[in-house]
């Protein structure tokens, strides 16, 4: 009697306490059929105790992942290691431990900053380094403006949305709902709902939307900060101006810009009693007088409360010039930073909301490259109304709190919107998605959203394996861009191409050839060429899927 040898399961290790973490440990226990330990210095915080609880995942607890934390997580039989903080300096330090305590293991690493990243993967070995914030910014943003979503593939500007956001450039159904299963389709298969298609991108994008500043910058600083005290001040000398040029020019032998000239001296100098002058000039004086006494004082006081407000809106660096068509970004932490850094990359006008002067990263960002800062707490609708929010086409609430982006979303209806503008499209941050998809149907014109959620395919799949590009999130299915190279003597050399597709599960979209320079010169390619063993394949495909093309394109075991 032969028994079957069980497949053992893959071995990670987790390094982080958070969203990411939690949605990470999730993938790789229960998609990927791996065990998971994760290193987190305190086990009954709140996502430590979620991923406490999930089945092949255990925690160990430690102030930080050092020497010690790694023996009890059981470093020397790991796969890979995924650290996962929000600490550029406290990664680097324990990747290059990991690096000492087991060479040459898999190692994923969390970085802000992409220069740095990219030097730290350069010095070590099997190392991937990826941005969470910069993962899940430009679905976000893509999602702001109601486009098509641009994907990370070097080579090709190849989009993916609804077949609608793809006029004329939509190559095949990339994936559609049949019942409660996302799977993916051949090009003529019918009968189904909830497409997205992909495509290449037009060569010749439309413009942004330009900065709109139809009164210029004086009419705008004079309707934002002249009260309406100061208009009736106004007017009123105005008023006063006028009747007593016309009663001396029509009493005096002056003329009517003499008139004019004696009486707003009069009324703005103070009184010059004349003995040889008509009596209804007299009278026009004595009344000018008086009244420019009463007058002049309040109009002073105004003007300097408007100047003194004008410095403070310049202290909180508010729009100067009314804007349109503009997103507004309520948040400033990474998430924030990375949305507006992928805005400004687009050419879209953009005003940053953050609720303190804190040294947040995004301020002096924001502030390098130009964009209004609105100091407030974006859930009072005047904060949103400095953002300029009735003209603006969005507003993204990207806080790292749940209830004040549900509240900067409710605050937006309290605005009046102009409109010549049309709908406000809103993307709210948040983490469970559950809750999520109850606070669309509470506020059905927003679109909640995870960032963690967004992200956290990519970090799981390049734990797998170097080979992912990209990610394309479908309702609770990920689909995955990856490309694989091909070995010599793997299954599919020297087959045609068509055979790498299988349905639901892998889609060719191109091959990079060595002699071309690994350009990509051929985009889906005829089903007949022939694949050879030095081609590296670009595809979209299921996790399913990307394991059976790397067993395929492996070189076969001697």
């Amino acid at each position: 009697m032969v028994i079957a040898k069980r497949q053992r399961r893959p071995q990670f290790v987790v390094c982080g306490d958070g969203p990411l973490a939690f949605r990470v440990s999730f993938a790789l226990s229960t998609r990927y059929q791996g065990d998971v330990t994760v290193i987190l210095p305190d086990a009954g915080s709140k996502h430590g105790a979620q991923m406490a609880a999930l089945d092949h995942v255990t925690v160990v607890e430690s102030l930080r992942p050092d020497t010690a934390a790694f023996r009890r997580a059981r470093l020397d039989d790991a796969d890979a290691v995924a650290l996962l903080d929000q600490d550029d300096a406290g990664n680097i330090e324990t990747a290059l431990l990991v690096n000492e305590l087991k060479p040459g293991v898999r190692l994923v690493v969390r970085f802000f900053d992409d220069e740095l990243g990219a030097g730290i993967a350069d010095h070590l070995p099997n190392c991937d380094v990826l941005s969470a914030s910069k993962i899940a910014a430009p679905p976000l943003v893509a999602l702001a403006l109601g486009e098509a979503r641009h994907l990370e593939v070097p080579g090709i500007d190849l989009v993916v949305g609804k077949p609608s956001q793809l006029p004329g450039r939509s190559l095949f159904t990339l994936a559609a709902l049949r019942g409660e299963d996302s799977v993916m389709l051949p090009d003529d298969d019918e009968g189904l709902d909830r497409r997205i298609a992909i495509g290449v991108a037009s060569p010749d994008p439309a413009p942004a939307t330009p900065l709109r500043r139809p009164n210029g910058r004086v009419w705008y600083f004079v309707r934002q900060n002249l009260n309406k005290y100061v208009w009736y001040a106004l007017a009123v000398l105005a008023l006063v101006i006028v009747a007593g040029t016309t009663l001396v020019a029509l009493t005096a032998p002056a003329h009517w810009m003499t008139a004019l000239y004696q009486v707003v001296l009069e009324t703005l100098a103070g009184a010059d009693p004349g003995t040889d002058v008509p009596p209804v000039t007299r009278g026009v004086q004595v009344v000018v007088t008086v009244i420019s006494v009463a007058v002049i004082p309040l109009l002073t006081a105004a003007l300097v409360d408007a100047v003194v407000r004008a410095r403070l809106a310049a202290a909180v660096s508010g729009p100067g010039s009314p804007m349109s068509g503009h997103v507004v970004v309520v948040g400033l932490g990474d998430v924030g930073t990375r949305v507006l850094a992928t805005l400004l990359e687009r050419g879209i006008p953009a005003v940053a909301v953050n609720v303190r002067d804190d040294g947040s990263r995004g301020i002096p960002f924001a502030r390098e490259h130009g964009v209004p800062v609105v100091i407030g707490d974006g859930r009072r609708t005047d904060v949103l109304k400095a953002a300029q929010i009735g003209t603006a086409r969005a507003v993204m609430a990207m806080t790292s709190d749940d209830v004040a982006n549900i509240g900067i979303s409710i605050a937006a209806d309290s605005v009046d919107r102009d409109p010549a503008h049309g709908r406000l499209r809103r993307v709210l941050r948040l983490f469970d998605e559950d809750f999520a998809r109850r606070v669309q149907g509470l506020i059905p014109r927003s679109a909640p959203r995870s960032a963690s959620a967004l992200a956290s395919p990519a970090f799981a799949a390049s734990v797998m394996g170097p080979d992912v590009l990209d990610t394309v999130p479908f309702r609770d299915r990920v689909l995955l861009v990856a490309e694989v190279p091909m070995h010599a003597r793997c299954e599919l050399e020297h087959r045609p191409a068509r055979d790498v597709d299988v349905p639901g599960q892998v889609r060719l979209l191109a091959v990079r050839r060595p002699e071309k320079g690994f350009t990509t010169d051929v985009f889906r390619p005829a089903t007949t060429n022939p694949l050879q063993h030095n081609h590296h394949l670009i595809v979209i495909a299921t996790r399913t899927g990307l394991e059976r093309l790397r067993a395929r394109t492996a070189r076969p075991e001697e």
